[in-house]
């Protein structure tokens, strides 16, 4: 049926066909995600209440507001399409307008950044002065157990890799940071190892572009520096280790700046391209001297630190350029501290302590907050622990 349109009416009454245009995308792609939320939700209190426990269902419960939450946190729970619909939701923004969420940025050739890296924190200073303090404690209490200690502060990816910053500001305020830092170390007589200076001197790559950790490249430069500073100071392992290299093949690794933005659930193109990586894989064996049935004795050189230690082989680099075993305790999301809080307290440690610990940094943490249980065990160690 075809409706008359009137020759003599004005022009703003007259119909005009609706056209869509890729601004309005993302708003029918929320309307989109809407009806369908609300159609789960339906049917997830339609079909599957009797996963919700009836004790919190309740006129009484209902007036101080624990209905509610537990009917918030059931739909959560039992909805079918929560996961989908989080995934469809951060892919549309992507596609149309190349959105990736409020934590990370993108550069120039597919480079992501951490958003986290980029901010100036409120009490930055204060927070620097307290990470400075706490290190100071922990230096003194390993001396006071006759274990050396050397700090590697990890540059900012965005340091490094500045020139695929490509228009996203990095502060002026940082740029002194990182060297201002290890500058305060060395004062309060810290071993600190300038691993930039030696990534730079490599050049190139040193970063995976959609992750925030170094890559082989960056870890091995930074690995072969430590290496290089444990023996001036005569701190290298006097322990030895044989180790066979070898390649796996060429894949795609997607990395976790990709799984901040909500998209490591679906495949290219619907999501920026992963780094292409042969990964290196090093494995040890004691050396050909130790027999079989000799008791090895605990690695003279421990690391702690953070999920750097734990990506692109940064502590089987370290083994490598020393010949030597080296006993990993970093721990993922771990912070500054957890990883030497768990290690100190193991009787492992205690009993048998390692000559010296490599105490991994990444710089964009110096200036977070930090929890004052971080202060209270860095003032808890005044006294070594034994264990009888």
């Amino acid at each position: 049926m075809t409706i008359p349109v009137d020759p003599l009416a004005p022009a703003t009454a007259r119909t005009t066909p609706l056209r869509i245009g890729p601004q309005m995308l993302p708003g029918i792609a929320l309307l989109a995600i809407l009806a369908i939320g609300l159609a789960s939700s339906l049917y997830a209190l339609l079909f599957k209440t009797s996963e919700l426990p009836a004790e919190t269902v309740s006129w009484s419960r209902l007036a101080d507001g624990d209905t509610t939450a537990a009917v918030s946190h059931f739909l959560q729970k039992a909805n079918p399409l929560e996961n989908p619909l989080v995934t469809f939701d951060r892919v549309s923004s992507y596609l149309v307008t190349g959105d990736l969420g409020a934590r990370v940025q993108r550069g120039c050739d597919n480079w992501l950044f951490l958003t986290d890296e980029l901010a100036l924190d409120s009490g930055r200073l204060a927070n620097l002065t307290r990470r400075l303090t706490i290190v100071r404690s922990v230096a003194a209490y390993l001396q006071s157990r006759r274990i050396a200690l050397v700090v590697v502060l990890v540059p900012d990816k965005s340091r490094v890799q500045a020139v695929q910053l490509c228009g996203i500001d990095r502060p002026t305020l940082l740029a002194n940071r990182l060297a201002d830092f290890e500058a305060q170390l060395r004062q309060a007589g810290i071993a600190v190892v300038d691993v930039l200076q030696a990534m730079n001197a490599v050049g190139g790559e040193l970063y995976y572009r959609t992750d925030t950790h170094w890559n082989e490249r960056g870890a091995k430069a930074a690995a072969d520096a430590i290496a290089a500073a444990l023996r001036q100071a005569g701190l290298a392992p006097t322990q030895k280790a044989e180790f066979k290299i070898s390649t796996d093949p060429m894949q795609e690794r997607v990395g976790d700046l990709i799984r901040l933005a909500g998209l490591d659930r679906v495949a290219w193109p619907f999501r920026p391209h992963g780094d292409e990586e042969a990964a290196t894989v090093i494995k040890q064996s004691a050396a050909e001297s130790v027999g079989i049935l000799d008791e090895t004795p605990p690695p003279e050189l421990a690391v702690i630190g953070t999920s750097f230690s734990r990506r692109a082989n940064f502590v089987p680099f370290l083994a490598l350029a020393l010949t030597a075993p080296v006993d990993n305790r970093a721990l993922d999301g771990g912070g500054v501290v957890n990883a030497a809080i768990d290690y100190f307290a193991k009787p492992d440690f205690i009993n048998s302590p390692p000559r010296a610990i490599v105490w991994e940094i990444p710089e964009r943490m110096l200036e977070k907050g930090a929890p004052d249980s971080d202060d209270a065990w860095a003032k808890s160690l005044g006294v070594p622990q034994t264990v009888k």
